[in-house]
């Protein structure tokens, strides 16, 4: 279901997309409202389940993480149901992606270098048989 939206819930969601780590007086003013409105389109936001969470971007890199690696797979559905928490609890994998064409399934990898891919290629790929 589509969730109404008015202009000021738009803009509030593009602010909060921007920095969500902005102050409510920050925020309250460069929507053009008071605080405790701001807050109160807020709180009905997540109530209704428009805001699911609050996320840190990290700069991969400086975390000495500078590869990333894009791994399609190609696995069945009952393949995925046993194999899916566990890729997705994987520390290398920042997203897993259901995808159409040759292959069903994107992994979005991260790894401080090659070597490092090749031992997570060696450990998780090459020795299961679900992938």
């Amino acid at each position: 279901m589509t969730e109404y939206l008015d202009d000021k819930d738009k803009e509030l969601l593009k602010e909060i997309q921007k920095d969500c780590a902005q102050t409510l007086w920050q925020l309250a003013y460069k929507v053009g409202l008071t605080p405790t409105p701001c807050f109160k389109r807020l709180k009905k936001l997540k109530d209704r389940g428009v805001i699911i969470g609050q996320f840190a971007l990290l700069d991969k890199e400086k975390l000495g993480l500078s590869l990333n690696v894009f791994i399609m797979i190609n696995i069945s559905e009952e393949q995925y149901a046993s194999i899916s928490e566990k890729i997705k609890s994987m520390p290398e994998v920042i997203a897993f992606y259901r995808i159409s064409g040759s292959f069903n399934y994107l992994m979005h990898t991260v790894f401080t270098d090659m070597n490092d891919y090749y031992s997570f290629y060696e450990k998780i790929i090459l020795t299961n048989s679900s992938i």
